[in-house]
């Protein structure tokens, strides 16, 4: 099933879809398709249809509208679809082709029209286009094409015998009775696409319009990616070498798209020309030698002290000692003055972003951080100077200083904003799109309900608990992105992710570790009569577990526990033996304690052999229970800190993981922060419409 998720530039919506989607929903049997069409736009169609409304209408009545420019695709990524790509027709076909190859249900057709380019403009002749195909695709089946004529409406079948076709309706018959699944059109737009709206449901292939794509395919028209490899010069050297070909006024309409579009982009730049300004200032101000450094800060202070007193006895010979402390002090204000401005102009540029609260000022800190340390490792080279830790310290002092008043007072000033409204106007989201996931915005008891639910229901269901480690995880490995995308709970466990969230101005209702919810869904496990069964951890340590938590709810039925030997993942008779002892008690919820991603992507592959109903894959919950690893205290939880307590405990295992690899979170949020956001105001203006 197509996800259509759109997104619109000017006034032209645009699918937000990648190749292999494309290709999937072509090549597939989604019901969704039938008589429907699909058009490919760049930076002419998006502006052509800012001025033709009809055409405008043509195009967003598309069950899908390709970007076939890289300038649009860029822009839908700037609005928030990091997923968006550029999307090649010519590169389209020949995958649909090469798919469908093993799919003999699946008929292509092909429809040009007979006065599209010129021998100079690169035309074809037909007969090269079905020579070509029955090469490259052999196992393809072609059902047939049709030259089309706008003068005089005689159209040329070339899968029938009879030649001599005079009704331009005729086409909807040969094309039906043809069976064709798949019909590329290849005409001029916007002929294209009103011939594709004009044959919309007269029969059940689907209609993708390929402009010049034949061309390309053929041969007879160059490939955009082969001039493109000449270089960077690409663009001007298509305009001169196309000029004639190319449509009146083609500069001037890709420089008006560019202006139109271009404004967030622009703006969101622009707000880093200050703070770059000051760390330039910074670094011009430290690249003085020792000599002219200490020449300025004296002449500061002797300037600071006439403007107090005229005769000041600091100026005397005999008080240098005094003068000397407070050319430090002054020395020291201005290192916190600079730093401090410099905080203020980042969280200026994150703000204009689109984030705030905590992130925001974790932003502040970690880019002023290294400035300051940048700053002193520069010094180093410089004549006469040298790094001093203490700057560093005074640096830090006013970044941090500038960035913790900026978040109590936006605190304070989003509390009154927001002293008004009504939770009615508060959106109430299930599962909402979260950076490269989703999420499931409930609350703890809810949760704890659904699983109980899913419990009771045939089938075989689990959960999943996001945390930082995960989320950069998914952003590589395919493997446990699907498994998330199939899940049927997704809880947020994670302090982090819910700063993010909030910070992006998209809350998420509570917290949902995975360490919490065993206690919970054991206690309606008891009262309810499920059955459960602990799988995981360190020999022996799940059934210690087992035995703790029977004794603390009375009539809980957890009916088996084992805990695989290390790697046995990758042993098969050790993989069959769990999935044995599992099977022999066969339990409504299997709680799995192996470690992510080694716990998701077990219950996910071998979900079909296991007899369960719910599958929990909850960490570290068994060790927790099991008492052989302290949780952290409630207050460093509330704090977000538990991922430091359990640092100190394993600080050889963790180290990389937290401060190497979980630190690429705050990448993500970057990347991902116009998503959310939109996604976010999409929800609440539908609320607030209904």
């Amino acid at each position: 099933m197509l996800n259509d998720l759109r997104c619109q530039i000017l006034n032209t919506e645009i699918s937000v879809v990648t190749v292999e989607d494309a290709v999937a929903f072509l090549a597939g049997n989604d019901q969704v398709k039938k008589g429907q069409y699909v058009c490919n736009v760049s930076v002419d169609d998006v502006m052509y249809a800012r001025k033709d409304a009809k055409y405008q209408r043509l195009v967003n009545q598309a069950v899908l509208t390709l970007p076939n420019s890289r300038q649009i695709s860029s822009e839908i990524r700037l609005q928030g679809y990091p997923r968006a790509e550029k999307i090649d027709v010519v590169d389209l076909m020949e995958r649909v082709l090469a798919s469908s190859e093993e799919k003999p249900e699946c008929r292509h057709y092909f429809v040009w029209y007979s006065g599209y380019g010129s021998p100079e403009d690169g035309s074809f002749m037909p007969e090269c286009l079905f020579d070509k195909l029955k090469v490259e695709y052999p196992h393809a089946v072609i059902a047939g094409g049709w030259e089309y004529s706008e003068e005089d409406h005689s159209e040329e079948d070339y899968s029938s015998d009879d030649k001599s076709v005079d009704s331009k309706d005729i086409i909807s018959e040969y094309i039906k009775d043809s069976g064709a699944d798949i019909i590329w059109v290849a005409m001029p737009s916007p002929m294209q696409e009103e011939w594709m709206a004009a044959h919309r449901g007269m029969f059940d292939g689907i209609m993708v319009g390929v402009d010049y794509g034949l061309n390309v395919y053929c041969g007879t028209r160059k490939k955009p990616q082969e001039e493109r490899k000449r270089g960077l010069l690409y663009w001007p050297r298509y305009v001169v070498s196309r000029c004639r070909q190319l449509p009146k006024g083609y500069i001037g309409m890709n420089l008006r798209y560019i202006g139109l579009t271009g404004k967030k982009f622009i703006l969101r730049t622009l707000s880093w020309a200050p703070a770059l300004a000051t760390m330039l200032i910074i670094f011009i101000l430290s690249s003085q030698n020792g000599v002219a450094s200490g020449d300025t800060s004296r002449e500061l202070t002797m300037g600071l002290l006439h403007l107090t007193a005229e005769e000041s006895p600091y100026v005397a010979a005999s008080n240098q000692a005094a003068i000397e402390a407070l050319d430090a002090l002054i020395r020291m204000i201005a290192h916190i003055g600079e730093y401090a401005f410099l905080s203020l102009m980042i969280g200026f540029a994150v703000s204009v972003n689109g984030f705030g609260g905590k992130i925001r000022m974790f932003y502040m800190c970690f880019l002023g951080m290294i400035v300051a340390v940048a700053d002193e490792f520069f010094q180093i080279f410089v004549p006469g100077r040298y790094g001093d830790l203490k700057d560093v310290v005074f640096d830090l002092v006013g970044v941090i200083a500038v960035a913790t008043l900026l978040y109590i007072w936006s605190r304070h000033f989003e509390k009154r904003k927001t002293a008004h409204r009504t939770e009615e106007k508060i959106p109430s989201v299930a599962r909402r799109k979260f950076m490269n996931l989703c999420l499931d915005d409930i609350t703890f008891e809810e949760a704890v309900c659904q699983i109980g639910v899913l419990a009771c229901e045939e089938g075989k269901h689990y959960v999943v608990t996001p945390n930082v480690d995960h989320v950069v995880k998914i952003e590589k490995d395919l493997e446990f992105r699907k498994i998330y995308e199939e899940a049927d709970l997704i809880l947020t466990d994670g302090t982090p992710l819910m700063w993010i969230a909030e910070s992006l101005g998209c809350p998420i209702k509570e917290k949902i570790p995975g360490a919490d919810m065993l206690p919970k869904v054991c206690e309606m496990a008891a009262k309810e009569g499920h059955t459960m069964f602990l799988f995981g951890a360190a020999e022996g340590v799940a059934e210690t577990a087992r035995r703790k938590l029977i004794q603390k709810y009375p009539g809980l039925q957890i009916v088996g526990a084992y805990s695989p030997p290390m790697g046995f993942e990758r042993d098969e008779k050790e993989v069959e033996k769990a999935i044995r002892i599992i099977n022999q008690k066969k339990p409504q919820i299997l709680v799995v304690g192996l470690g992510a991603p080694k716990q998701e992507k077990f219950i996910y592959q071998y979900r079909e052999k296991i007899d369960f109903h719910v599958a929990l894959p909850f960490g570290a919950a068994i060790d927790f229970e099991a008492g052989m690893v302290k949780r952290a205290p409630l207050w460093m939880r509330r704090f977000g800190l538990e991922w430091l307590f359990r640092f100190f405990q394993e600080p050889g295992r963790l180290f990389r993981r937290y401060f190497i690899d979980d630190m690429k979170i705050f990448w993500l949020a970057w990347k991902y922060r116009y998503e959310i956001i939109r996604l976010w105001d999409d929800s609440t203006e539908k609320k607030e419409g209904l």
